[in-house]
């Protein structure tokens, strides 16, 4: 990946360069960091077989640390090896680096050689203490894995690409200026690709306004309301100087020439983004990128090589105040290293960012530090599938943490970066399906009805009937079509259709299973859900669902005739009782006609005491639950 100090560049204030040899080319390249052109200027050298020793050997070395330097670390080992058999090779920077780019390709016992040659060769146990013990640290956490279950998708966005936002219905990202950047060094613009589905984009193009210049462009991050952004961009649009107009011209350029970073803001105006402008905190001796803005856009992480640091580039935030930024904060040694840290991302308390100097699997490696008012509680590797031994950076996940992308070097790319699409696996159970039997008329329970389910379910329990109380549990795969029945001795059996997919509403049906009584010839449905009021005929408004239910009965069985009987308790006179309750079943009878039912259908009957349900008959003391037992109304099919 173009990293960090790749990204800066010196400035050169030459006019010209001798073209006479291929090694002197190579240098001046790789001097200025134009490492492809150099790359092949060492190659054109090596096949001269004029070329002296001298120049042999370090046009060798050359290669191997230009490889190095575009992070190719499968070419970067195999020209390290080659010029470590070089007898005339001095060079024990070239063997430390060599144990660098095995544990790049996750060579870690042979990387762990290497550095135990370097220390006894050199003396400097120190050196490659960290490196050691990194070695071990992924040698014994090979299994590591993320909470974070994921599945990883290299996805097409138009050629080498890095860093991202989301955006609408695309990604905002940087993407090389030119197709050709396998064979010449190229910078970068920010370019927008609308998706056709989460790893399928069209084609990129450059985002329009005034971010975009002639070199370096990247890093975008986005406020919550998409109205602005921020992003990295190179100081000046200088490509050569002299040092005595530096000041005069005031080129925008360090002491040392160099071309640094800033971080930049500009506003969405919809066709285009306006208004770049720097943030306070910039400075032409020190360099600042990689922005994260939090989603009330009040705090801004960022890496910077200003002084002070704990080495390298460092993660600091900054907080926005009425009128400016505050003076940005180190978040310390919990998550800066001597080494590198790399694009932070903010996602409520949870940072995550990239690092080479914290114990990981060989490149960069993706962290997330956990934050509490601020401060840093604790820092952990993101582990297997996001870190590779290669370089993983840049990762941006959404607001639900279901899916988002990191940018990668991983196997295979030589050095080339990718975005990657990720997606959360979360592993699909099949449906379980609960619910009970029961009459459709009375709303009581129906034990031990049969079930059958077609197709049969394979590895999986299957039910046959229901439990004493009428409940059902059957657990039935995912994406297949099934038909459950149910049967019930004096019902109608009911077949329930479930889709393959979209089962909620079917699933909902299986609440109250609801079965209709067969309609037999003096079979009587007991009814204890229709209410009158007190010594009245009058129906209670409570009695609705019993009555739906009877309509719902006479609706499906349209030839069939009933009688409806009402029964009283014992209390009151039998006289009295014969009378209230054929009122009452006449009220029944009024009702069912009045929602159509047609009349001659319907047998009003009042049977007052004569049928009472248990002992409490005149003159037997009983309480007043045992006399509401028999209070109730009967259907009988006749």
């Amino acid at each position: 990946m173009q990293r960090i100090l790749t990204l800066i560049f010196a400035l050169s204030s030459l006019s010209a360069i001798s073209q006479h040899e291929f090694v002197e080319s190579a240098d001046f390249n790789y001097n200025h960091h134009f490492y492809k052109e150099a790359l092949k200027d060492y190659q054109k050298a090596l096949k001269n077989t004029n070329l002296s020793d001298e120049d042999r050997l370090h046009s060798k070395q050359q290669m191997a640390y230009t490889y190095h330097h575009l992070f190719d670390y499968e070419n970067a080992e195999s020209a390290y090896a080659t010029l470590l058999k070089d007898t005339a090779n001095k060079d024990l920077d070239a063997l430390l680096n060599y144990g660098h780019v095995l544990r790049n390709n996750a060579k870690y016992e042979e990387a762990l050689a290497t550095y135990l040659d370097y220390s006894d060769k050199t003396g400097k146990a120190t050196d490659v203490m960290f490196y050691t013990l990194a070695c071990e640290w992924a040698i014994n956490n090979a299994d590591l894995e993320s909470d974070y279950l994921v599945s990883l998708t290299n996805i097409e966005t138009g050629g080498r690409s890095f860093g991202v936002a989301m955006y609408n219905d695309g990604l905002i990202y940087s993407k090389s200026q030119k197709s050709d950047f396998k064979d010449h060094t190229t910078f970068y613009d920010i370019s927008f690709a609308t998706k056709t589905d989460s790893i399928t984009f069209n084609s990129p193009v450059k985002l329009k306004g005034s971010m975009n210049h002639s070199f370096y462009e990247g890093a975008p991050s986005l406020t919550a309301d998409n109205k602005l952004l921020y992003y990295t961009g190179n100081a000046s649009e200088r490509s050569v100087y002299r040092e005595r107009n530096r000041k005069k011209k005031e080129y925008h350029l360090s002491k040392e020439g160099i071309n640094i970073l800033n971080i930049y803001v500009a506003d969405n105006a919809d066709t285009a983004w306006i208004n770049s402008k720097e943030l306070p905190f910039n400075s032409l001796e020190y360099s600042c990128t990689h922005p994260s803005i939090s989603k009330d856009g009040k705090t801004l992480y960022f890496v910077s090589n200003m002084p002070g640091g704990e080495g390298g580039y460092d993660v600091y935030v900054s907080t926005k105040t009425d009128t400016s930024w505050s003076k940005p904060v180190n978040l310390g040694p919990q998550i800066n290293t001597k080494d590198n840290e790399m694009t932070p991302f903010i996602l409520k308390d949870t940072l995550f960012f990239s690092s080479k100097g914290n114990m990981g699997f060989g490149g960069a490696d993706i962290y997330y530090a956990l934050l509490k008012d601020g401060k840093v509680e604790s820092v952990k590797n993101f582990g297997h599938p996001f870190n590779t031994s290669k370089d993983d950076f840049g990762l941006v996940i959404t607001e639900g943490q279901q899916s988002g992308y990191l940018s990668s070097n991983r196997e295979g790319t030589h050095g080339y970066d990718h975005i990657y699409y990720f997606e959360k696996d979360i592993p699909e159970f099949p449906d379980t399906i609960r619910g009970f039997t029961i009459n459709k008329i009375t709303g009581k329970p129906i034990p031990f009805v049969k079930l059958t389910v077609e197709p049969e379910v394979q590895d999986i329990a299957n039910v046959k009937q229901t439990g004493a109380d009428g409940s059902v549990e059957i657990i039935l795969p995912k994406h297949q079509e099934y038909v459950v029945t149910f049967y019930a001795e004096g019902y109608e059996p009911v077949e329930i259709e479930i889709p393959a997919e979209n089962r909620e509403n079917v699933i909902a049906k299986f609440g109250e299973l609801e079965l209709i009584p067969i309609a037999v010839k003096d079979v009587v449905i007991e009814i204890d859900e229709i209410y009158f009021e007190y010594d009245k005929a009058d129906i209670r408004p409570e009695s609705e669902p019993a009555l739906t239910k009877i309509l719902e009965y006479l609706n499906f069985y349209p030839e069939v005739r009933v009688e409806l009987s009402a029964h009283t308790d014992s209390r009151g006179s039998d006289s009295y009782n014969k009378r209230l309750s054929q009122k009452r079943a006449e009220s029944t009878v009024k009702y069912l006609v009045e929602k159509g039912i047609k009349v001659e259908r319907l047998v009003p009957a009042g049977y007052g005491e004569t049928k009472l349900r248990n002992k409490c008959k005149n003159g037997v003391k009983c309480t007043d639950e045992e006399h509401m037992f028999n209070r109730r109304v009967e259907l009988k099919v006749l």
